[in-house]
C-alpha cells in the first residue's frame, strides 16, 4: 500500500496532484450539470449528442497539435495558461446563468470552447506529471493520476446535484442553478492554477523537430512502428465509444426511467465513481506483465455486462449497484491502457503519444454519445444502453482476448523501456 502512494513523497508531484484533485472535483460538478441543463432547458435527447459532437470537433482538430507543443515547450507554463482560459469561459457561463439567461446552446458553446482549451491542457498535463517523480515512483504516479477522475466522481456530482437541486427549488430557475455550479468550478480551477505556480519542473529533454508539423508527423510514424500503441489506443477508442459514453444517457434514465431529479442523478454519477475507484485499486494490484491481457479483458467484459443489466433495471437502488459494477470495469480498462502507455512510451514522444490518447479519451466519447443519443431518440435509452454493452462484449471476446498485441504486452512490460530511456526525473 505504501508503494501505491509513494509518488506523494515528492513535493512537486504532491502540489500538482492536490491541485488537480481540487480542479477535477469542480469539473465533475460542471460535467454533471451540463447534461442536466441541456435536457432540462430543451427536453431534447438529440441535443445531448450535439453537445458531445461540439466537444469532439476541437479535440480532434487540436489535440495532436497540443501534444507537439507539450513536447517542445514548458509544460507547467502551458498548464497555467490553460487554467486561466478555463476560468474565462466558466466565468462567462456562470454570469449568464446567474442572470437567468442561460440556454442549452450557451452550454453547448461553452463545451466547445472548454474542449478546445482541453486539447492543449490534457497533453501538457500527461507529459508533465511523470517528470515530477523519480523513476521507481512512476507506477505510483500513473496510478494516482488515473485515480483522480473516478475518485472525485464519488462525491462531487452528488454535491453538485444537491446544490443545483437546492438552488433550483429556491429560484425555480435551471439557469441560476447552473450558474452557481459553474461559479464553484471557477474557484476550483483557480486553486489548481495557484498550486501549479509553485511546482518546480526539472530539466526535460525536449523534441528537436524542425517544426510542430514535423513533430506531429514523427509521432504518427513512431506509433505506426510500435504497433502496441495502436492496439492500446484502439482498445481505448472502442470502449470509450461504446461503453463509457453510456453516461450521456444518465439524465434520461434519471428523469424518464428511474423518476429522480438532479440529486438522484448526482448519486448515479457517485455510484459510478465509487466503482471506478474500486477499478483503480484492482488495476493497481494487477501490475505484473503476465496479468495485463486478463486485466483488459475482465474489465471490458464487466463494463459490457453491467451496461446491459443497468439498461434492464427500473429500480433506482438496484441501478446504483449496477452502475458501481459498470464503473469498476470501465476504470480497469482505462487504468490498464494508460499505465501501459506511460510505461512503454519513449520520453521524447510522451507528449504527442499521450496527446493522441487524450484525443481518443475526450473526442471519441462524444461520437459514442451521439450514437447513444440517436438510438435513444429513435427507440429508447434502455435500448441504446443494451446496444453499447453488446458492442463492447463483441469487441472484447471476438478480438481483444485473441489479439497478438495483447499477448505481446507481457514481453514488452517484462523488458520495459523505462529502464533504457534517458528520462529526466525529479531529484529525490
Amino acid at each position: 500500500m505504501a508503494g501505491r502512494f509513494s509518488a506523494l513523497r515528492h513535493r512537486d508531484f504532491r502540489l500538482y496532484w492536490v491541485g488537480f484533485v481540487i480542479a477535477v472535483s469542480g469539473q465533475q460538478m460542471q460535467w454533471m450539470i451540463e447534461g442536466w441543463l441541456i435536457y432540462q432547458l430543451s427536453g431534447s435527447a438529440v441535443l445531448l449528442g450535439v453537445n458531445g459532437i461540439a466537444q469532439m470537433i476541437p479535440s480532434v482538430a487540436l489535440t495532436l497539435f497540443g501534444g507537439a507543443l507539450a513536447d517542445k515547450f514548458d509544460q507547467r507554463k502551458l498548464l497555467i495558461a490553460m487554467q486561466l482560459l478555463f476560468i474565462v469561459v466558466l466565468g462567462a457561463l456562470s454570469v449568464i446563468g446567474l442572470t437567468g439567461g442561460l440556454t442549452a446552446w450557451h452550454v453547448i458553446a461553452g463545451g466547445f470552447a472548454l474542449s478546445a482549451i482541453g486539447a492543449f491542457e490534457g497533453p501538457a498535463r500527461q507529459a508533465m506529471f511523470p517528470h515530477l517523480v523519480q523513476r521507481e515512483a512512476m507506477p505510483s504516479a500513473v496510478g494516482l493520476n488515473a485515480m483522480i477522475h473516478p475518485a472525485t466522481r464519488v462525491g462531487s456530482p452528488v454535491v453538485g446535484g444537491l446544490v443545483s437541486e437546492f438552488v433550483f427549488e429556491a429560484s425555480d430557475s435551471a439557469s441560476v442553478a447552473g450558474g452557481v455550479v459553474f461559479a464553484i468550478t471557477v474557484v476550483a480551477v483557480a486553486v489548481y492554477a495557484a498550486l501549479l505556480w509553485r511546482v518546480h519542473l526539472p530539466p526535460v529533454v525536449r523534441s528537436r523537430g524542425r517544426n510542430v508539423l514535423a513533430d506531429m508527423a514523427a509521432a504518427l510514424g513512431y506509433i505506426r512502428r510500435e504497433r502496441i500503441f495502436v492496439f492500446l489506443i484502439g482498445t481505448a477508442y472502442w470502449n470509450m465509444a461504446f461503453g463509457v459514453a453510456l453516461t450521456v444517457l444518465f439524465p434520461i434514465f434519471a428523469k424518464d426511467v428511474l423518476g429522480v431529479g438532479p440529486d438522484g442523478l448526482g448519486y448515479m454519477w457517485g455510484a459510478t465513481g465509487i466503482g471506478s475507484v474500486a477499478g483503480v485499486f484492482i488495476a493497481s494490484s494487477l501490475t505484473a506483465p503476465n496479468q495485463q491481457r486478463a486485466l483488459l479483458t475482465s474489465g471490458a467484459v464487466t463494463m459490457g455486462v453491467f451496461s446491459i443489466a443497468f439498461a434492464l433495471s427500473e429500480w433506482y437502488w438496484a441501478s446504483l449497484g449496477l452502475l458501481f459494477a459498470y464503473g469498476t470495469g470501465a476504470s480497469m480498462v482505462n487504468v490498464a491502457v494508460q499505465t501501459n502507455l506511460q510505461m512503454l512510451v519513449a520520453n521524447e514522444f510522451r507528449g504527442r503519444v499521450m496527446g493522441i490518447w487524450s484525443m481518443v479519451h475526450t473526442s471519441v466519447r462524444p461520437v459514442g454519445e451521439l450514437q447513444f443519443a440517436g438510438v435513444a431518440a429513435l427507440a429508447s435509452a434502455p435500448v441504446a444502453a443494451i446496444v453499447g454493452g453488446v458492442a463492447v462484449l463483441v469487441y472484447t471476446l471476438g478480438y481483444l482476448w485473441r489479439s497478438k498485441q495483447a499477448a505481446r504486452l507481457q514481453d514488452l512490460r517484462a523488458g520495459s523501456r523505462m529502464g533504457e530511456d534517458d528520462r529526466s526525473v525529479a531529484p529525490g
